[in-house]
């Protein structure tokens, strides 16, 4: 670290003071000014980068542990990219005494793996922002100096979020007692490379709105917990939804439990998952049909139309829709007429709770939250999908909108890439003495044993002999 102070004072503060000196002379504003500095502070960050990651390899070339178990091999400069620009640094090369396996035990130290040129600060603000804009924009931004990524090097990381997130867990000694809950569930519409449609689904469980005092405040919901699902069985998704319930819930304080949503089957599906659940037709897709079906007509039949609907009149309801028929002659509106007769029609039971319980119920904002947590990102701008990717973004939105740090998704990803190299290296190790362990009991004498030189080969049938 000496040599980076001194590094500072001898470089840096005097580059400094000139280019202030300079800037100030063609009057430049305080904005160029702050540029300038933030590079000269940038070069000075990853002077001390390099110097750690220097040191600590001077240190382990200097351990007596490290005499012990491990050889030098050679020493060679290394350089990774950080948010702070690209450091370059010396790394020393050693060799296992045992096992003869190469490595640089200074990157270990720092979680740097084998041919890895990007550290995990740049990692995590390039999922970010990939996460919130292009992956073309989310290359430019991942650093805060000129370096960029190129949107294939986005894209190959952002494929490598597919495996299962941990649950963000925000701890709570006692679970939560709320008479009654509510679950909304939609999709959204999103065109893929191949032509197709990938149709990402989102449901959330809340207890409420809860209503923000003053003016201007927006109304939110109580303790949202946000769920994401595509291509996955609709049942496994609402087992999870409940699991969650009974993690955090009071079951025996739970009266009540209303599903909300345009009628899909895979909504509905959640009914019959769920204990003390019924379905809600939220009211957006209602008046949608309401529309599609009297839009053409005058304002008196559209107004008797949707009072009959809101007052669960079933009767007034298809009486109205009748006469709409009768006033029709188009056949394009008579089908679409039809149509949404059929859509209140399968989905009365949705409709009519609402004269049932109406005390209970509040709005459904499925539409809206579909538009905000998918929609802008996935399908708002015309473009075409890898379904994976699909999948992949729409699971980092919601655990994000959950409260998970990507900070900590990216080091778990991590930690899970090294248990798969380590299983990978233990099952590979296990085959080669298996393989070994069949030609020893095969030969009666293996020249190798009996040869000087300490190969892999040899340490491992002599492990297997019990000679080492």
């Amino acid at each position: 670290m000496n040599k980076s102070i001194q590094y500072f004072n001898e470089k840096i503060i005097n580059k400094m003071q000139q280019r202030i000196i300079a800037l100030t002379k063609e009057e430049s504003d305080i904005g160029h000014i702050v540029t300038c500095v933030h590079e000269d502070l940038m070069e000075f960050g990853r002077q001390i980068i390099s110097e750690i990651l220097e040191e600590a390899d001077l240190d382990i070339s200097n351990s007596i542990e490290r005499k012990k178990a491990y050889e030098k091999v050679y020493v060679r400069e290394n350089s990774i990219l950080t948010t702070i620009g690209r450091v370059s640094y010396k790394r020393t090369c050693f060799k296992n005494k045992k096992t003869g396996k190469t490595e640089y035990l200074a990157d270990r130290m720092f979680g740097i793996k084998p041919h890895e040129n990007l550290a995990s600060d740049v990692e995590e603000e390039m999922i970010k922002e990939a996460v919130e804009t292009s992956y073309r924009k989310s290359g430019e931004e991942a650093t805060k100096t000129p370096d960029q990524l190129s949107k294939q090097t986005v894209m190959n990381y952002v494929d490598r979020y597919g495996f299962e997130f941990p649950e963000y867990e925000d701890y709570e000694a006692l679970k939560r007692k709320c008479r009654v809950i509510y679950i909304e569930a939609d999709e959204d519409h999103v065109s893929l490379q191949n032509g197709g449609n990938a149709l990402p689904r989102l449901v959330y469980v809340h207890e409420g709105i809860e209503e923000r005092d003053g003016k201007g405040g927006r109304n939110s919901l109580k303790n949202t917990k946000y769920f994401s699902s595509l291509n996955e069985e609709s049942s496994h998704m609402w087992e999870r939804v409940l699991d969650y319930i009974y993690d955090k819930y009071d079951w025996d304080a739970v009266e009540k439990i209303y599903i909300s949503g345009d009628g899909a089957g895979w909504i509905r599906a959640g009914t019959r998952i769920i204990d003390r659940s019924r379905f809600v037709l939220d009211r957006f897709h209602m008046k949608k049909y309401i529309k599609e079906a009297s839009a053409h007509m005058a304002e008196p039949l559209q107004e008797a139309l949707r009072d009959a609907l809101y007052d669960a009149d079933k009767e007034m309801a298809e009486a109205v829709i009748e006469k709409i028929m009768c006033l029709t002659e188009d056949e394009d509106r008579r089908q679409r007429i039809t149509k949404a007769a059929n859509y209140f029609s399968n989905n009365w039971d949705g409709i009519s709770i609402y004269s049932e319980e109406r005390d209970d119920i509040v709005g459904c904002s499925a539409e809206g939250h579909v538009s905000h947590v998918y929609s802008s990102r996935l399908s708002s701008r015309p473009k075409g999908w890898n379904i994976q990717h699909v999948k992949n973004i729409a699971n980092l939105r919601v655990y994000m909108l959950n409260g998970g740090k990507i900070e900590d998704l990216v080091r778990y990803r991590r930690s899970l890439e090294a248990s798969e190299q380590e299983e990978k290296t233990q099952r590979e190790k296990s085959k080669l003495i298996s393989r070994v362990r069949n030609d020893f009991y095969m030969n009666a004498s293996i020249p190798i044993l009996s040869q000087g030189k300490r190969t892999q080969m040899s340490w491992l049938l002599k492990e297997i002999r019990g000679v080492c």
